[in-house]
């Protein structure tokens, strides 16, 4: 079973929040075509749901455990996938070639991570989060 778990920084207004986690998982579901069905999962009546294959948690966290967490992840032997967003991104909107360029010319801490989605089996993606609290 995979589990994917999404985690913002803690001091993230709650639409910020949102457009940060939609962001995540459009990412992750790209590199991870898996995550969702291949098939719409159509009710009764026709309408479409969405087809997400395994469980996803939104976490909060600290600037520097967003840090901590990806370079973990990056580290991790290729056993969980991750992928990171930042201020810098937040702050070039509809300027993708300049966010190409500026992230490839920064070290990861000088970005300043506002979420990291991670995804793989279940033990060890909640073994990378456990120490993180449940967004409300």
């Amino acid at each position: 079973m995979k589990r994917i778990a999404i985690i913002l920084d803690k001091n993230l207004e709650p639409g910020a929040a949102a457009n940060v986690a939609a962001l995540l998982m459009g990412q992750a579901a790209l590199n991870e075509p898996g995550l969702y069905a291949d098939q719409p999962v159509l009710d009764h009546s026709g309408v479409q749901h969405a087809g997400i294959r395994y469980s996803t948690v939104i976490l909060k966290a600290g600037e520097n455990q967003l840090i901590n967490l990806a370079k973990l992840c990056a580290d991790d032997s290729g056993e969980l996938s991750h992928v990171v967003f930042s201020q810098t991104g937040q702050s070039l909107n509809n300027a993708f070639e300049q966010y190409t360029i500026e992230i490839a010319s920064m070290e990861l801490e000088a970005t300043k991570v506002v979420g990291v989605i991670v995804w793989g089996e279940d033990d060890q993606v909640r073994a990378a989060t456990k120490k993180f609290s449940v967004m409300k």
